[in-house]
């Protein structure tokens, strides 16, 4: 494959969109955010397609042969080997090709095509008690085709093994653009097939003359270890063809990273679905304890046996999101747990086999703690964090960054305590600490070592490690990867791991399946070396030119905003359609452009000069980030923390100060300046509000959207209640500020009436501050930072002296309780602001935290609890931690139902939904859950909201009204 002029390219551009219903970009916005996936590697491609059939990915293929470029198959992207980062057409079939065509449930096997994702598949066959067997921790994003190409396995391999022991059939697209179904030949079959002149006639000649031919080095010459994903599965193929001669290809394109051909349809046989589990956590001083157990645990039918160490116990605790979560199962942090599960159809069965595993190992002299996780939610707990060690793992802050090009050396089980000594001890000699993650059931070890691959040291030192582990591995009668493949990162070693005689092997089935090398070029065979820097997404002498240098929040935990940006490694978890609530823009579109990965990797393009000299203010960026609607789920969800809400503020910021700030973004940022003016006359402001002529006004001059309600004003203010008040003045009482909010105070009072019942009847006496301003929510999520600095800096002098005497901060509006404890925080870098922002608390973790002190004793009208409550919550509760504290607090009233609505972001998001360029998008987002959920409530079943934006999408797209919390709870309380 060789670089390609504008010409040629243009060229390529105008045949791709006359001979193909493909969407084809060549943009260099699509082109950088498709330069890169989950490894370390980045080559802008020439192109990039989105086909929308099986004839366009043909097309392509076609096209790319005679322009003499690679096509390069894409699904997820979350390859950490490099496998879909090439110099020729990315081809990503997951926006359209991503049906589920059939399933037949009594013979246990489904059709489906190469977009589909695993978890969305299984989520799918759930109600079958059907499931796919391999379980890769990337099962959110991975898409089958990928599955197919990397021959993806799992925790669970011990179990049901790789994908190829599931694969039926493939559909396929050859090189020169031909469809074929590869599924099992009979010898008659294949006699036939290898009479045709058409590719497909050539693979059914030339692959039984290659197993003829290499059949002694086949038998004898794979590693040991059968968790293996290196070279191409000849062997899986040797058997059946010596036994009764039949052939089944679809084994060999298996684990093939696309270089054999293009996989459209995959034909997988399906397993049945535990019925019953149950994790057994086992703790161990070190990593040699654990390994050596292994072997014995193996004995027991488990199906699993995952190792975590330390280190990686460690930046789990250190995480927000999962520290609570880790302490449900691990006691202290020890130097190594074992996860050990078990499953079967019933319940004896599972049980039988973790007792008599637990009195096998403690006869034998085990004296360690042993958690058991029986309910699906701390067995989800567990696995959720299992998961997430690579993004933890790449989660430093500051400093160089792991490398995943040494990523998982595969030994046999009773191998693995030797090699890891030997690869510890290596390690040290290079200056190395090698820390172990390990799929130990299957000898498969993670391992991800800090090294500065932006330093001409830094990348010898990762050949001649690279080099050292790849030797250590195969004198264990191991294999260079167990199952991330070999991409970039590990093609170079394949010959060293078999030999220069089947390394030859592979290079003639690439040639009888793709004669020109043009699927996928640089993997597998004529690789390039893992260290050439010109591959490299960080490289020596890399440089950012245009990160800015004067920010409005502090990046100094990041090493400046750069930082935070290139925390994005590329797991791609932001593309889950199925788990957690990011990323919910992609959830709409489909477009990696609108991940946080998307994102991150248009910021990082930006920054490095890549757009040009406008560096951040380059209106590249705007259509990047446009749709973020700030919800801060990859705050929390994102294994690596990619603060998109942070750096989206930041980019306005400094947009805005190059291009100046639009009208309609100052009135939106300004809203409390507008209701206090409204106040004057708010009949009048409300009549003019509801006026159609006016909205429709508000709609061809601002962009408003007229068919959006605009929010009335209350007839009188909350304040203006409270202090006309005579509340109980016991001296005895505690006192709690109450955060009147501006939608509070102006539009609904009763929500603070409300907050003041409980508070009151929870013992405290509430107070209010004077003189305050506007939390600067609204100027943040605009990008008005300077005055979002200025009201905090007033808001944190007001409020700081109540924190120091320990009096809580209590807000019944998430958007602003979430401004005191993160920007507040990074605005002002200042001590007071972060002692605020310890003592501001959103009023279901004030409440439900006095409940579980047994410090509230609230009583209740039992005739006026509701019987039944569905619970949205805001995306703030959801990325702070504290959505289960409202189910919590609504739970306080005795013998109600309260179920919480499975849905993301509501798509409102403050002013978004409101703006005319949004507003079909934004009831989009609504339509991908929370609306249905509210639709099909029954009539008696309350609807809860604590966001105002929330509540008004949901009557916007609904007709249902939806209530705070805190208003049902006071409802409820003994008057």
């Amino acid at each position: 494959m060789h670089e390609m002029d504008n010409k040629t390219a243009e060229k390529l551009i105008r045949d791709l969109r006359e001979k193909s219903k493909s969407e084809v970009r060549y943009d260099k916005l699509s082109l950088e955010i498709y330069s890169t996936d989950a490894s370390d590697y980045r080559m802008v491609p020439a192109a990039v397609v989105i086909p929308k059939s099986v004839e366009d990915i043909s097309a392509a293929l076609t096209i790319s042969d005679g322009h003499n470029t690679g096509l390069i198959p894409r699904g997820g992207g979350s390859s950490l080997s490099g496998q879909t980062v090439g110099k020729g057409l990315i081809a990503d079939h997951s926006k359209y090709l991503n049906r589920i065509l059939e399933l037949n449930s009594e013979e246990k096997w489904v059709w489906a095509e190469a977009g589909v994702t695993l978890d969305s598949l299984n989520a799918f066959l759930a109600p079958y008690e059907l499931m796919v067997g391999p379980d890769p921790s990337s099962s959110a994003v991975a898409t089958l085709g990928g599955m197919v190409g990397n021959n993806s396995t799992g925790a669970h391999s011990i179990k049901y093994g790789m994908i190829a022991d599931h694969l039926i059939a493939l559909e396929v697209i050859l090189a020169d653009g031909s469809r074929i179904f590869l599924e099992e030949k009979s010898p008659e079959e294949i006699a036939e097939l290898a009479l045709q002149n058409a590719a497909e006639g050539r693979l059914y000649r030339e692959i039984p003359q290659i197993l003829g031919k290499y059949r002694w080095d086949i038998d004898t010459q794979y590693p040991a270890t059968w968790r293996n994903v290196a070279g191409y599965g000849l062997d899986r193929l040797l058997g059946d063809y010596l036994k009764d001669g039949s052939l089944n290809l679809s084994q060999l394109v298996a684990g093939s990273e696309g270089t054999l051909a293009y996989v459209t349809k995959v034909k997988l046989a399906l397993v049945p679905r535990p019925r019953v589990t149950r994790l057994m956590i086992l703790h161990f001083e070190g990593l040699p304890q654990a390994l050596e157990q292994v072997p014995a645990l193996l004995r027991h039918q488990v199906a699993a046996v995952e190792l975590m160490t330390y280190p990686l116990l460690k930046l789990a605790d250190d995480h927000p999101f999962f520290s609570p979560r880790l302490r449900k199962f691990v006691h202290g942090l020890p130097g190594a747990i074992l996860i050990v599960e078990f499953a079967a159809q019933t319940e004896d069965a599972v049980s039988a086999r973790a007792r008599a595993l637990e009195n096998e190992i403690i006869a034998e002299g085990y004296n360690n703690h042993i958690t058991h996780c029986i309910d699906n939610q701390s067995i989800n707990r567990v696995w959720e964090i299992r998961k997430s060690v690579l993004g933890l793992l790449m989660s430093r802050p500051t400093g160089p960054r792991r490398t995943s090009i040494i990523d998982d050396p595969t030994v046999p089980v009773e191998e693995m305590k030797d090699f890891t000594r030997e690869v510890i001890e290596a390690g040290k000699k290079f200056g190395l600490s090698i820390n172990f993650d390990a799929h130990a059931s299957a000898g498969c070890l993670h391992m991800s070592p800090v090294i500065d691959l932006k330093t001409h040291e830094g990348v010898k030192l990762l050949e001649q490690f690279s080099r050292k582990i790849v030797d250590i591995a195969v004198s264990h009668h191991g294999t260079s990867t167990g199952e991330h493949g070999d991409g970039i990162a590990r093609s170079y070693f394949i010959e060293r791991v078999y030999g220069r005689t089947l390394n030859q092997a592979f290079k003639e089935v690439k040639t009888a399946f793709d004669p020109q090398g043009c699927l996928n070029p640089d993997k597998k065979v004529n690789p390039i070396k893992p260290w050439d820097t010109d591959w490299f997404r960080y490289y020596p002498g890399y440089f950012r030119p245009y990160a800015p240098q004067n920010t409005f929040f502090n990046y100094e935990p990041y090493d400046g905003f750069t930082g935070l940006v290139e925390m994005c490694n590329g797991t791609g978890t932001c593309r889950s359609r199925v788990s957690g609530t990011m990323c919910p823009s992609y959830r709409v579109t489909g477009e990696e452009l609108h991940t946080t990965r998307g994102r991150a990797n248009a910021l990082r393009a930006a920054i490095n000069g890549e757009f040009g000299p406008n560096g951040i203010t380059d209106p590249k960026l705007h259509e990047a980030l446009d749709l973020c609607v700030e919800c801060k789920a990859c705050r929390n969800e994102c294994p690596t923390r990619v603060d998109m809400a942070k750096l989206k503020y930041e980019f306005l910021a400094q947009y805005h100060a190059k291009h100046g700030v639009p009208l309609r973004s100052r009135l939106f940022a300004n809203l409390e300046r507008t209701d206090r003016l409204g106040r004057l006359a708010p009949g009048l402001t409300n009549r003019i509000f509801n006026n159609r002529a006016f909205r429709r006004l508000l709609d061809r001059t601002l962009g408003v959207d007229e068919r959006r309600e605009l929010p009335g004003l209350s007839e009188t203010t909350f304040q203006k209640w409270f202090h006309s008040r005579n509340p109980d003045g016991r001296q005895d009482k505690k006192t709690v500020i109450l955060w009147d909010d501006c939608h509070l105070s102006q539009h609904q009072p009763e929500l603070g009436m409300a907050a003041v019942a409980v508070l009151e009847a929870a013992g405290f006496r509430v107070h209010l501050i004077r003189q305050k301003r506007c939390c600067g929510r609204p100027m943040i999520s605009k990008g008005l930072l300077s005055q979002a600095r200025a009201n905090a800096r007033r808001n944190v002098a007001l409020l700081a002296p109540w924190a120091d005497k320990g009096v809580p901060i209590v807000g019944v509006e998430p958007s602003c309780i979430a401004c005191f404890q993160d920007e507040y925080p990074d605005l002002l870098s200042s001590a007071e602001a972060d002692k605020m922002a310890e003592n501001s608390f959103f009023i279901e973790t004030f409440l439900t935290g006095l409940a579980r002190e047994e410090k509230l004793h609230l009583e209740f009208n039992t005739s006026a609890i509701p019987r039944k409550i569905f619970v949205h919550t805001h995306c703030y509760q959801k990325a702070f931690g504290t959505a289960e504290e409202v189910l919590a607090m609504l739970r306080l009233m005795p013998g109600v139902s309260v179920e919480e609505i499975s849905s993301g972001c509501c798509g409102m998001a403050g002013a978004f939904g409101y703006e005319k360029e949004h507003y079909e998008f934004s009831m989009a987002m609504g339509e991908q859950a929370l609306f249905p959920a509210v639709r099909s409530a029954p009539d008696d079943t309350v609807i809860a909201a604590a966001g105002t934006s929330c509540r008004q999408q949901i009557k916007d797209g609904t007709q249902r009204k939806a209530r705070h919390p805190i208003l049902i709870l006071a409802d409820a309380l003994k008057k």
